[in-house]
């Protein structure tokens, strides 16, 4: 039975019925009422084999095929994710697939909506079957529409490890190719990429409607990053430059120009729906600052750039040395995709070394995984140039590295370890694959504070990675304080009096008890109370 007391098949069935039955209805009362007045049927068959986008339809499969069959999507701990991020030329197999793999499900889906978006425009504008005055320039053997197929596949391949070798950080993803479509598709048709930016809200929602036909919410506490840290600006802005400028070229070749109005409104609604003006500084520890202002000002400019680069008419810019408008704007976005180069192949270049901190972790393979708190971002500050050193952000959490790889990552943030009390680290590459099961047990003593020990497990037997520091409750009995603090088989209970220690037991079991300096601690399952004379109360609370 369902949360409304009905029965989860026939909801299911009705549900779905319904949605079936309205997207029928919608179809065919506008393929009777309505007409094809912009030949969009036969211009898709002018242009596409048997009117279907090709190279689209075989890049979205081999993406999904990589994130199911290669990284393991949909297995127990999720896909592979810190194997296959772009870390270094040195580890040749992230460079080579990180463009084309994701972090988790719902990060693979949206970059294939946006795939589903803008490819077909993209690949629209390029054309199967190419126009007569190419044919002139280029030979029969341009005119052979597989070829020209295999040419868009081979395009997005080559932006896309192009991003994995010259854009900053350990990216990973799609959604730099899917930028390049966008590219794209702004500058060659940017009314049609408008309309694709809104149309895709539509597929997004009839794709969960049919995933998830109903959904019960249930409030609870979580831990929430700001949503935008986890954009990677940098892939995007590489995207969307590439697509600009190869759409350019095209046009340049082809002699037609955009609207320019119409590329400039284009680029800034999809720059702002893509969230290209969150430009943002890590503080370290879960701390953010956000340039909202600058952000949207990068945007505009951005956008203006975008449309004169895409400019047609040989308008002067500097007469002096014969510098066309068009000429500057690209050039201005050609030494945004150089200056990213410059900064990101000396990191794909430079060596990463764990610390002190991975001494006691937990090794797999090439792989350490322990849990640190405030401690060096050891990839963040690896850089070091005479014009340049990375920052140096203290970060707490769970902590991936590898030597072999260059891969030093805060993999789960201490603050979402404690919200969540567990996680999986999955590990490994494209031809294996291994989990560590952390887990983190905590003791909530009165007054709010609290101590902890995270473990890790590797097999059957876990493995101490951390103990925080002892927790001082707030109540005061007989004059003394009571403290909670890791111990090596659990946790301890000591009663404290003018900063000296009268004693200490290791806490008991549920439904036992044990007496230290006086005190009567008893375990009432995961309460753990404090008894003195005829007084009561409660010390912590045990939380796993």
């Amino acid at each position: 039975m369902s949360a409304l007391g009905i029965d989860e098949t026939l909801l299911r069935i009705v549900s779905l019925g319904a949605l079936a039955g309205a997207l029928l209805l919608c179809g065919f009362v506008l393929a009777r009422l309505g007409e094809d007045e912009n030949r969009l049927v036969a211009g898709l068959r002018e242009r596409f084999v048997f009117g279907i986008p090709w190279g689209t339809a075989i890049v979205i499969l081999l993406v999904y095929a990589i994130y199911y069959l290669v990284q393991g999507g949909g297995k127990p701990g999720g896909p592979i994710v810190v194997g296959f991020r772009s870390w270094s030329l040195w580890y040749p197999e992230s460079i080579l697939l990180s463009s084309f793999t994701h972090a988790s499900e719902s990060h693979l889906m949206g970059n294939l909506f946006g795939a589903l978006a803008f490819a077909p425009i993209a690949e629209y504008a390029w054309r199967h079957y190419p126009e007569n005055r190419e044919d002139e320039r280029m030979g029969d053997w341009w005119d052979n529409h597989y070829l020209r197929i295999a040419v868009f596949v081979l395009a997005v391949f080559v932006v896309g490890v192009l991003g994995s070798l010259i854009v900053p950080g350990p990216v990973i993803g799609f959604s730099g190719v899917v930028f390049a479509f966008a590219g794209f598709a702004l500058v060659t048709f940017p009314i049609a990429t408008v309309l694709a930016i809104l149309g895709v809200q539509v597929v997004r929602l009839v794709y969960r409607s049919v995933t998830d036909p109903w959904v019960v919410a249930v409030s609870q506490e979580q831990f929430v990053r700001p949503w935008w840290v986890d954009v990677a600006i940098q892939g995007h802005l590489y995207g969307l430059l590439v697509g600009v400028l190869l759409a350019g070229l095209l046009l340049q070749y082809r002699g037609r120009s955009p609207n320019i109005r119409h590329v400039f409104f284009a680029a800034v609604v999809f720059t702002v729906s893509r969230s290209l003006q969150y430009i943002y500084w890590p503080l370290g520890n879960e701390r953010y600052v956000l340039f909202q202002a600058i952000g949207t000002a990068a945007v505009l400019v951005l956008a203006l750039l975008i449309a004169v680069a895409v400019f047609g008419e040989e308008r002067m810019f500097i007469s002096r040395i014969d510098l066309r408008v068009h000429t500057a704007g690209a050039g201005v976005l050609l030494s945004l995709v150089l200056a990213l180069a410059v900064l990101g192949i000396p990191y794909n270049l430079v060596s990463v070394d764990g610390g002190q901190e991975l001494d006691d972790g937990i090794e797999v393979r090439d792989y350490t995984v322990t849990y640190a708190e405030n401690v060096p971002d050891r990839y963040a500050s690896s850089l070091n140039l005479p014009v340049y050193q990375g920052p140096s952000v203290n970060v707490s959490g769970v902590i991936v590295a590898s030597d072999e790889r260059n891969i030093w990552e805060r993999r789960i943030p201490a603050g979402e370890l404690a919200s969540q009390g567990s996680a999986t680290v999955v590990l490994g590459d494209a031809t294996w694959r291994e989990t560590v099961r952390i887990q983190r047990t905590t003791w909530r003593v009165t007054g709010g504070n609290s101590t902890y020990k995270v473990f890790g497990q590797r097999g059957d037997k876990p493995r101490q990675l951390f103990a925080s520091e002892p927790a001082i409750a707030r109540p005061v009995i007989d004059g003394s304080r009571i403290a909670i603090q890791p111990a090596e088989d659990f946790y301890n209970v000591a009663v404290i009096e003018n900063e000296s220690v009268l004693g200490f037991e290791q806490i008991p079991p549920g439904g036992e008890n044990v007496t230290v300096a006086d005190i009567t601690f008893e375990r009432d399952d995961k309460k753990l109370i404090a008894v003195h004379e005829r007084t009561a109360i409660q010390i912590g609370r045990f939380e796993r």
